[in-house]
């Protein structure tokens, strides 16, 4: 991380990125698992909905302190299980039953003979549940995504792996540096710092030092 500040309204932070990119959020580090938990809680008990946490590992109880609803993923799933379902139904059923009626061995052409059909019913549906899951993983994620802005922070790129983050985006409706930065401090956040986009590629990467007034 750089040695530039940022005033906002009187209130320096540590600067993370180009200041002369837009905000994009206000970041902090956290020493263990349960204040990490404890700044969710309190972010949205104050009404702030629009951050998120980064962690290492699963930190049981984060979901509920952050208030997360129930992924559409399984949705999406029962969705393209049930439209496998049908598509092979469709694709046995109809050429054999209506199309191309074939007895064979005596075997009946109509839905009596539904269970020579399951095979390819419960292949299709897995495989179409499958993809479904990996590419809505991937979708609902906001992948792929080549970089992210945290990564401007120095310290984040640094210590992902091992350390208790936690961003709150700059387009909350109730942002504001001031009340955010407070909050986080209340909650035993360290490192609180202004995390701003990264420099385009024509302004030649440079970070400016020094303080800017907001």
């Amino acid at each position: 991380m750089g040695s530039a500040t940022q005033s906002f309204h009187g209130h320096h932070l540590p600067v993370a990125g180009s200041i002369r990119e837009p905000l994009h959020a206000i970041g902090a580090r956290f020493d263990s698992p349960e204040s990490l938990i404890g700044a969710a809680d309190a972010l949205r008990s104050a009404g702030l909905t629009r951050f998120e946490c980064y962690t290492p590992y699963p930190i049981h109880g984060l979901d509920r302190a952050m208030r997360l609803p129930k992924s559409i993923l399984s949705l999406l799933v029962l969705g393209g299980g049930v439209s496998a379902i049908l598509i092979a139904l469709s694709m046995e059923l109809v050429p054999t039953c209506l199309i191309y009626p074939l007895v064979v061995d005596g075997k009946p052409v109509d839905l009596v003979a539904l269970p020579m059909f399951v095979p390819i019913v419960v292949a299709l549906t897995l495989m179409i549940g499958a993809v479904t899951a990996v590419v809505g993983m991937i979708a609902l994620g906001g992948m792929p995504r080549w970089n992210h802005p945290m990564f401007a922070w120095d310290l984040f790129a640094k210590d992902a792996s091992r350390g208790f983050f936690l961003s709150v985006d700059a387009t909350d409706a109730r942002f504001s540096v001031r009340g955010v930065s407070e909050l986080l401090e209340n909650a035993g956040a360290g490192d609180i710092t202004a995390i701003h986009l990264e420099t385009c590629a024509h302004d030649g990467g440079s970070q400016p030092e020094g303080r800017h007034g907001n």
